[in-house]
């Protein structure tokens, strides 16, 4: 009995990782990115050159650059260990802030050089403590900010710094960025992002293309097959109950056909003829549901789809095209894409734990009705 005990908590212990892992993953944005190393970029050239070409096929475009480990300072205190955003573009769009006092950085703020910043709730009390850090004044790389917000920042996970403030992009002599992004959101599609993609590399030079909504899919793929496996074998025994069913539904008619008129066996014949027609019905409905459960990652990921579905060659080929794709290194990661291998990690952990503990139990089972002694 304790043994049983101890595998039923493995089951258990997989089903809260994989729902854990759903409701993180699903929990954050879905938008393309577009990472890049920081050159000398005007920001509102790179906007407009890109609205251009992206034009009324995203809600909002953005841009920012990212430093780690800066320090800020006050006449009295200082706080480093701060990830400083220079943001630009509709960035509280693509990115919503929560702020608990004034107001994000704004497109105005870039536009016209001002040195204003927003900082996270905590940094705020850590460096004015109760007072009000709305016009206060602190010093980032030896120039002096007003304080025109706090946001209610929360760490994510792929963020290295515990501490988060956002300035205007390309404000001289701030500390300087370790990674470009260029974000749209408000759309998706396999056209979409390839429209992205090209304009992002023609404006902005050799950089690393990121989806998100790409990466949560990418994420659940285990899960899809967990479940398409799942509901295949339950169709399975759907189609055998309805054959059954129908097989004496059948002989009920032919047995109630030999002691009644025609016209006595009319209703009964129809009721039992749309059971029968309800209940392939149903099989027939959740089989359409099963297979575009299984081409659904096809539009996601068309680079998967060969040219000539009955081709060798071209089977092959697609094959050592995915394979070089998966082997070659990610120059860049954004912290919304490490939160999402997080998470997708998270899901596959409890996918296979569960099985593993579903597994077990099915053994125990077994070799308990083969002892009875046990």
């Amino acid at each position: 009995m304790k043994k049983k005990t101890r595998l039923s908590w493995l089951s258990l212990l997989g089903i809260l990782l994989l729902l854990g892992g759903l409701a993180g993953l699903y929990s954050g944005p879905e938008i393309s990115q577009y990472a890049f190393a920081p050159t000398e970029l005007r920001a509102d050239k790179a906007l407009e050159k890109m609205g251009e070409s992206l034009q009324d096929a995203y809600a909002a475009l953005a841009l920012h650059g990212s430093s780690h480990g800066v320090s800020l300072e006050t006449e009295k205190k200082s706080q480093g260990d701060i990830t400083l955003y220079q943001v630009a573009g509709e960035w509280n769009s693509v990115y919503p802030q929560v702020m608990t006092a004034g107001r994000p950085v704004n497109p105005q703020d870039q536009r016209s050089g001002q040195r204003v910043i927003v900082l996270d709730a905590e940094t705020a009390f850590q460096l004015f403590g109760d007072q009000d850090p709305l016009g206060q004044q602190v010093k980032l790389g030896g120039k002096t900010f007003e304080v025109v917000g706090v946001a209610a920042h929360r760490r994510r996970i792929g963020e290295t710094d515990p501490h988060c403030a956002w300035i205007p992009f390309g404000l001289p002599d701030v500390p300087p960025c370790d990674i470009f992004v260029f974000s749209a959101g408000g759309a998706s599609g396999a056209a979409l992002r390839t429209m992205f993609e090209n304009a992002a590399r023609e404006t902005l030079g050799d950089g690393q293309a990121i989806h998100l909504g790409k990466e949560k899919n990418r994420g659940t793929i285990m899960l899809r097959v967990v479940l398409l496996v799942l509901g295949l074998r339950l169709l399975a025994a759907w189609i055998r109950l309805a054959r059954r069913k129908s097989g004496q539904w059948i002989a009920e008619i032919r047995n109630r056909a030999k002691t009644r008129y025609p016209r006595q066996m009319i209703g009964f014949t129809l009721l039992r003829a749309a059971g029968m027609l309800g209940v392939f019905g149903l099989a027939v409905a959740a089989g359409a549901g099963l297979a575009v459960m299984a081409a659904a990652p096809m539009r996601v990921f068309p680079e998967w789809v060969p040219e000539v579905l009955v081709d060798p060659e071209s089977l092959r080929q697609r094959f050592w095209d995915l394979t070089a794709l998966a082997a070659a290194p990610r120059q860049w990661r954004t912290p919304e894409l490490a939160e999402i291998r997080f998470w997708s990690g998270m899901i596959r952990w409890g996918i296979l734990l569960a099985l593993l503990g579903r597994i077990k139990g099915k053994k125990a089972r077994q070799k308990t009705t083969a002892d009875p002694a046990l």
